[in-house]
């Protein structure tokens, strides 16, 4: 069942109870009103009939007359309406309850009348007659030894047909209290549950595979603040399943270039072997392909190292201390000029001390150098430039290169990722420089930012921290 079935039925049904039970309990109150009021009415007028009935005999008495049941008989006739009127309802007993008057409706039988006979005229008795109900009152009077009996009956027919009135009006405003409030509720109920059906068409579709669907209900009570929740889960669900694809992809990438970069040299170095094993070849030949085969075994040596140095970075955390710009800058100059060859390396920075590691980090700049010369740049310049940048020291490498198109600048961190493979290759890179890079940056807590405009030159920009003194210790373990 439906929870909104639910919350419909739930709810009707307790309106309808507690409606019912309070209808009922106001009708009950009203009727032992009335109820209370009529008996009061009556108890007094019967009363009132006793005293009238002694007071008359003791009249007939005192005036010398005597005492018979027909004087009763007469004065019971007289006090019922003369005529034979219904407005008083009285009976007359002899003390062994023998009848002397009775004018008391047909339909009630003197089992019902002698039930109340013995009594003070305090309790009572309600007896049905046809299609009413009478309230029987008796009381004993001794008059001058001559003992009698009095018995009146009340119509309480009104009594009991307002409780019934009361009880169909109820009854009939109760069934349109109900099919009111089963329409009302039923109304609140979707109300209610709509956003509940949204998150739960959210979460099939979700579990579909439709990772970027939310539920972008924005009220401000509980299923709101679920609603809100369940968003957050599903983007967290979907950046996840987004870095595991990418990783996956970035895998399949790494092992596929890996095996093509493998497969590359050991062809050539299986080839040239195998034509100078089996073919007779003149020296310079032999030469030539022993050339060949030297050539692609350091590029697999080259390989080798570099991937063991990614392998090493991603194990051990690095120990920072503070190291000299001046000095740092100064010695890759001294290192880097035999390699750059007709390539100028400017730099132009500032002097500080930086907590950093300073073999990763003369790593990280010469192989930034290095990849800025294979930019071929045009002004035939490689420009470093390190500035203080408050509680930081910013280092950027700078070329007038061939640039990297924009679509790829967000891979070429990876291993193994050649933006121009051919001319990589020429140059002797296997893709690993830019990776190692990336690596050492996070070791010092940073990362490397990347702008690049193809066909005008690239720049690399990372930050490091600046050492403060003593309050930073002798080191710092990253």
């Amino acid at each position: 069942m439906r929870f909104s079935l639910k919350l419909v039925l739930c709810t009707t049904v307790i309106t309808a109870l507690l409606f019912s039970v309070c209808g009922t309990l106001m009708v009950k109150e009203n009727f032992d009103r009335s109820l209370e009021l009529a008996v009061k009415q009556n108890v007094n007028q019967h009363t009132l009939e006793r005293y009238a009935l002694e007071s008359n005999m003791l009249g007939y008495i005192l005036s010398g007359e005597e005492f018979t049941d027909e004087k009763l008989a007469e004065y019971g006739y007289r006090l019922s309406g003369y005529a034979g009127t219904k407005s008083q309802r009285i009976a007359i007993y002899t003390e062994d309850r023998q009848e002397i008057f009775s004018n008391l409706p047909e339909g009630l039988t003197r089992e019902a009348v002698a039930g109340v006979l013995g009594t003070n005229g305090d309790d009572y008795q309600l007896e049905k007659a046809g299609q009413e109900i009478y309230m029987l009152l008796a009381s004993y009077l001794n008059i001058e030894n001559h003992p009698v009996y009095v018995a009146s009956a009340y119509d309480m027919t009104s009594v009991f047909t307002e409780r019934d009135r009361q009880l169909r009006t109820f009854l009939i405003l109760n069934g349109i209290i109900i099919a009111i409030s089963l329409f009302a509720i039923f109304l609140l109920s979707m109300l209610l549950t709509a956003p509940i059906k949204k998150l739960n068409t959210a979460s099939r579709k979700i579990a579909k595979g439709a990772y970027s669907e939310r539920t972008h209900i924005h009220s401000q009570d509980e299923i709101g603040e679920l609603s809100r929740s369940f968003d957050q889960m599903a983007q967290a669900v979907e950046d996840k399943i987004e870095a595991l694809n990418a990783a996956l992809k970035q895998r399949e990438d790494f092992i596929s270039s890996f095996s093509h970069e493998i497969k590359t040299p050991m062809t050539a170095i299986i080839g040239y072997a195998d034509m100078m094993r089996l073919t007779p070849c003149e020296k310079d030949t032999q030469l030539k392909y022993a050339n060949y085969i030297y050539s692609e075994s350091k590029r697999l040596e080259e390989l080798s190292r570099k991937l063991m140095d990614l392998m090493a970075l991603s194990e051990e955390p690095a120990v920072l201390e503070p190291v000299d710009t001046g000095m740092l800058f100064y010695r890759l100059k001294k290192q880097l000029e035999p390699a750059l060859g007709e390539i100028t390396l400017e730099i132009e920075a500032e002097d500080a001390t930086v907590l950093a590691e300073e073999t990763l980090l003369n790593c990280l700049i010469r192989n930034l150098v290095v990849n800025a010369k294979k930019a071929d740049p045009k002004d035939g310049q490689v420009h470093i430039k390190g500035t203080i940048e408050g509680s930081r020291y910013g280092v950027c490498v700078t070329d007038k290169g061939c640039g990297i198109p924009k679509e790829k600048l967000s891979r070429i961190v990876e291993p193994f990722y050649m933006v121009d493979k051919s001319r990589a290759r020429a140059c002797g890179g296997a893709g690993l420089g830019l990776a190692i890079c990336q690596k050492i940056a996070e070791l010092h807590g940073t990362k490397l930012e990347f702008e690049s405009v193809l066909g005008e030159g690239t720049s690399v920009r990372f930050l490091l921290r600046c050492w403060k003194g003593e309050e930073e210790g002798d080191a710092t373990q990253a």
